[in-house]
């Protein structure tokens, strides 16, 4: 949501009021990550891009994925600021769908305010929901999953109140700007209700209820209408993990839909809602403390195809490429599965990691040569480390 000025000015004077003296110097804590990663799959397209991973670099190459960098800053009476950059090809793509350029983007930049057993952020943040992490360092495979590149955002801007009822129960609440919004150019706002369970109060082991509800108008420039409302998306998200001995276990079941003016689906001769259900598992068996193995599954339908669209590869064979801007087509029903196994070694705070992967989709889709194909095989190699 937009931040009014009496807000930020309130804060702002909060944050002074509680701020050391002049003579003192407030705590900072820096930390970052980077990975990189190469790609090789069996199927080549138009623009070199990789099937089933829109957000991920071209065939072929050894790209840095990301680079995090970022800063905690305890000050006193609870406040703290907290601020982090991505850049690298993770920046470009956050960048790019707040309708920003370049590829460094601030997806944390907030004021948090913690309490016994309250804890208050404003500002950018990033997204609480799905099972794998904007920083690539902290995932378990080694590519980028169906749900994380379709379905769940990357963040958002507006306030969250958390609330723990005991180690055990904890509830949140939100109000913020559309999904991967930095400015508000409506007067609709996205609101999310959030409930979680640490077994046994510990913060590896959980399962995670969010739901967010908003009405807001998601163009960008000439196609952003400041005061119109947009569209209403409704979003549904349960997650966990579970952590016991070398074995991990992470799982996520997304549901949305979202509505859509007749123009901008092919074939609608009315206002259409679209929807989608999206259900993974990922597990990882340590064999030793430095060596793993892992596995990833997924399920993804798209009933108009306005998510798996935003792979150019697919939007190309459902006639989407052209020069309307439809974000999906009548009748469409996509349903794809993805299935990845791998190895990862560590190396202290570094990491290597060799996976290969296979997607399929129940649509045909054309190669550089016109043969139709509907499966994709994979291969990536990602390196990287924490620190």
């Amino acid at each position: 949501m937009r931040i009014s000025p009496f807000l930020l000015s309130a804060l702002a004077s909060a944050l002074l009021a509680q701020a050391p003296s002049p003579g003192g110097t407030p705590a900072l804590k820096w930390r970052g990550s980077l990975w990189a990663s190469a790609v090789t799959q069996n199927r080549d397209t138009g623009d070199s891009s990789l099937v089933f991973r829109p957000l991920e670099a071209g065939q072929g190459q050894f790209t840095l994925d990301g680079l995090m960098l970022g800063v905690d800053a305890a000050l006193t009476g609870g406040w703290s600021a907290k601020a982090t950059l991505l850049t690298g090809q993770a920046g470009k793509v956050v960048q790019g769908s707040t309708g920003d350029s370049g590829t460094i983007a601030p997806v944390e930049a907030m004021l948090v305010w913690t309490g016994e057993h309250d804890t208050f952020r404003a500002g950018r943040m990033i997204t609480f929901i799905g099972m794998e992490f904007l920083d690539g360092a902290q995932d378990v495979a080694a590519s980028r999953g169906l749900l994380f590149s379709f379905v769940d955002p990357f963040g958002q801007v507006g306030i969250n109140w958390h609330h723990a009822f005991s180690p055990v129960w904890s509830a949140d609440l939100w109000a913020f700007n559309g999904e991967d919004r930095t400015r508000d150019n409506n007067h609709g706002k996205t609101v999310g209700l959030g409930l979680t369970y640490n077994h046994a109060g510990s913060q590896e082991n959980f399962l995670s209820l969010q739901a967010y509800s908003g009405v807001e108008q998601d163009g960008f420039g000439p196609a952003s209408h400041t005061g119109a409302e947009g569209r209403k998306r409704e979003r549904v998200c349960l997650m966990g993990q579970w952590i016991g001995g070398g074995s991990t276990f992470q799982w996520e079941a997304s549901l949305g839909r979202e509505s859509f003016g007749a123009a901008s689906i092919l074939g609608a001769t009315a206002p259409a809602t679209a929807t989608w259900r999206g259900y993974g598992f990922i597990c990882k068996q340590a064999i030793t403390p430095s060596l793993g193995l892992f596995a990833r599954a997924e399920w993804l339908s798209d009933d108009l195809g306005v998510r798996l669209s935003a792979d150019p590869t697919i939007r190309e064979g459902l006639g989407l490429a052209g020069p309307i801007a439809y974000a999906g087509r009548m009748g469409a029903n996509l349903r794809a599965q993805a299935a990845s196994i791998g190895v990862e070694q560590k190396y202290g705070p570094a990491f290597a990691r060799l996976e290969l992967r296979q997607d399929r989709l129940n649509r045909d889709l054309t190669d550089t040569q016109g043969r139709a194909f509907r499966e994709n095989l994979s291969g990536t190699l990602s390196l990287g480390a924490s620190f």
